[in-house]
């Protein structure tokens, strides 16, 4: 028998059953886990449901009263008696506008439409019509690059370059240093030199760190702006200003009445206004969030001494003006979990006017009346440097274009990579000013951010000299194994902490030991059909073979998903090549072990020979956006020419393979 229920809200037995959560009285007639699943909501007013997705088709149909909702980014006012259907994967919040308003949401799972929604997403960029541009966060030239810097964005932002060319994509890698931060003031000042001269000296010395670690940037922007480059943030500052975004405003600034100067940025420190930890003027390392100079609690200059406040004028970004923009970028299902929940945090708690400008002794100059003396800072530097790039870009490829003048379809997709203390501009700042400059195609399409890494339980701090420096570590000899081990390490999700004579003894017990163990067990293999220029192809199978060809088989598959863009998973990969060695150092020495005469048997050898090259080519093309230098050595011993990630579809057991210990 069917049974029907007639719902009112009205009446007590409901009621009484609604559980109220944030202001939303919900029921559920028909439990969760049904195939199709029911809900009542009763919003009061100014209540709101939280942003989120689901895999689900859902209908909202509005009983009474009247909601808005956001469906990626889209406002849309429905009254009593409209109905809405909801894809999968579509971001959503709804929000009561007065008192009576009362829902139905009807939803259940439809595998086909998820997939394909899903599939979408995903597919967007396979067809990879545009080049893609990969630019980390840029280094700021006050010192040195430490292992912190480089475990971070710059040397992994060169691993995720070479594996998209491993994919087909035409790339280009961007590097460079910070136009104009005070930090550079800081450390010029203590030097005893000028701001450029400092910077163009840490640059050569950074320059060097990339090359040690080889890193190897198709771009590379300088501090000092170029006639180019101060053209093009001009040319964004009228846009920005033709359209209400840039303010005047006027705040009571921390001022140092000994040196007769504001203290700003890097000048002051204080208590975070948001997490209460320290905090400079710029971003919190703390909570990341961005702190106004004049917002800090207890201001003090770099001594330490506390300071007054005086009146100071201005420019201002108005943030809050794209707030539906940077909705419909939080929608994005490309994002990972921490760059949605840092942008979605900031909606919910409002968003703040980024300042611009500063009296600072290097920079563009502001050149407008009332605000000759100021200078233009970081942040209005982040989305001209990367319009810069776009037109560097197609200088490489011969072509002088100027980015205003190029096409949607033609702009590159943006990969930014960045550590979670300067999570701000890059998640909100820089998608905020693309939006408004009209550019939604060159909106960042893959965000990777990373946390700190840690050197001995403590953050690495150039100012603090507790680093370990590239230039100083980083040898023709280690740099490969560095690279593996600060991959294998990466902070992509948590901190790490890096030890000195951890990755010692991992360089000494498995780069220089084991790997070096498996190749020569490997080679002894290859050694019986030495007479041979070419590998034979396989002969008998035995247990132990067909188990490591599926071994060999499951390593594979993995490996290109472990560098997609979207989630890149260089850990998995790096601690996956650990284990992948060890079952192939297994099994070499195994097999080793059964060459006496009587279990001599050169049908089973060719299978083995195959299997074992097999595995060796699979390594070599995972390693190979890590650790080029070793791949490549292992690709030409078996001549393999222009190899990519098709080269794991290759049936190695079957094709023509030279043999790497054979004779010509």
């Amino acid at each position: 028998m069917s049974h029907i229920e007639i719902i009112n809200l009205t009446q007590e037995k409901y009621l009484s059953r609604a559980v109220l959560d944030k202001g939303i009285y919900r029921i559920n007639p028909v439990p969760e886990a049904s195939d199709i699943s029911i809900r009542i909501l009763k919003l009061t007013p100014g209540s709101s449901t939280e942003r989120h997705n689901h895999t689900e088709v859902e209908f909202w149909t509005v009983i009474s009263g009247s909601v808005r909702v956001c469906l990626n980014g889209e406002d849309l006012i429905l009254q009593a008696g409209d109905s809405i259907r909801v894809e999968p994967l579509c971001r959503h919040r709804i929000e009561a506008l007065d008192e009576n308003a009362v829902m139905q949401t009807v939803w259940w799972h439809h595998r086909e439409i998820f997939e394909q929604s899903s599939e979408q997403g995903a597919l967007r960029s396979q067809g990879f019509q545009r080049p893609l541009l990969i630019v980390p966060a840029m280094l700021t030239p006050n010192g040195g690059m430490h292992l912190g810097h480089a475990a971070g964005p710059f040397m992994v932002a060169d691993v995720l370059t070479r594996a998209a060319r491993m994919s087909g994509r035409k790339t280009f890698l961007v590097q460079g240093t910070h136009g104009h931060l005070e930090h550079i003031q800081i450390a010029a000042a203590k030097a005893g030199t000028d701001y450029y001269s400092l910077a163009e000296t840490n640059t050569r010395r950074l320059k060097q760190s990339l090359q040690l670690l080889n890193v190897e940037q198709d771009i590379f922007l300088e501090t000092r702006p170029t006639q180019r480059s101060t053209a093009i943030l001009y040319e964004v500052l009228e846009k920005l200003m033709s359209a209400g975004l840039i303010v005047e405003r006027t705040y009571d600034v921390p001022y140092d009445p000994s040196t007769r100067q504001f203290c700003v940025d890097a000048f002051v420190h204080g208590d975070c206004p948001h997490c209460g930890g320290e905090s400079s003027g710029t971003e919190c390392e703390g909570c990341g969030a961005l702190v106004l100079d004049a917002e800090l609690i207890r201001p003090v200059n770099l001594q330490g001494v506390s300071l007054e406040r005086r009146p100071l004028t201005r420019l201002f970004l108005r943030l809050d003006a794209l707030k539906n923009e940077l909705e419909r970028f939080a929608a994005s299902a490309s994002l990972p979990a921490f760059a949605k929940l840092f942008i979605e945090g900031w909606l919910k708690r409002g968003l703040p006017e980024v300042c611009l400008t500063n009296p600072n002794s290097a920079g563009v100059p502001v050149q407008m009346a009332g605000l000759d003396n100021l200078r233009f800072t970081v942040p209005m530097e982040y989305v001209p440097r990367h319009l810069l790039a776009i037109e560097q870009m197609y200088a490489l490829q011969g072509e002088n274009r100027l980015w205003h003048a190029i096409a949607g379809d033609e702009l590159p997709e943006l990969a930014i990579l960045f550590g979670v203390d300067n999570a701000f501009g890059r998640l909100l700042v820089i998608p905020a000013v693309l939006a408004a400059l009209g550019m939604p195609e060159f909106m960042p399409m893959y965000v990777i951010p990373n946390h700190m890494m840690l050197l001995e339980g403590q953050k690495f701090s150039t100012s603090r000299n507790h680093a370990i420096w590239v230039d100083e570590y980083v040898t023709p000899e280690n740099a490969q194994a560095l690279r593996f081990y600060l991959c294998r390490n990466r902070t992509h999700r948590k901190e790490a902490d890096f030890h000195r004579q951890e990755f010692e003894r991992f360089n000494a017990e498995f780069w220089n030991g084991q790997l070096p163990v498996m190749l020569e067990a490997a080679d002894r293999l290859f050694e019986p059909f030495s007479d041979s220029k070419n590998l034979p192809g396989p002969g008998q199978w035995c247990a132990d073979c067909h188990s490591f060809f599926e071994v060999t088989s499951l390593f594979m598959a993995s490996i290109e998903q472990c560098y997609s863009l979207s989630m890149p998973n260089l850990r998995k990969i790096t601690r996956s090549v650990e284990t992948f060695v060890d079952e192939m150092t297994t099994f070499c020495l195994d097999a080793a072990l059964q060459q006496k005469p009587v279990f001599m048997n050169s049908a089973l050898n060719r299978t083995r020979a195959r299997v074992i090259a097999r595995a060796l080519i699979a390594l070599a093309t995972a390693l190979r956006p890590i650790t080029p230098g070793f791949s490549e050595e292992i690709y030409h011993r078996f001549d393999i020419q222009h190899p990519s990630f098709t080269t794991l579809s290759v049936d190695w057991m079957a094709v023509e393979l030279k043999n790497p210990v054979g004779k010509d």
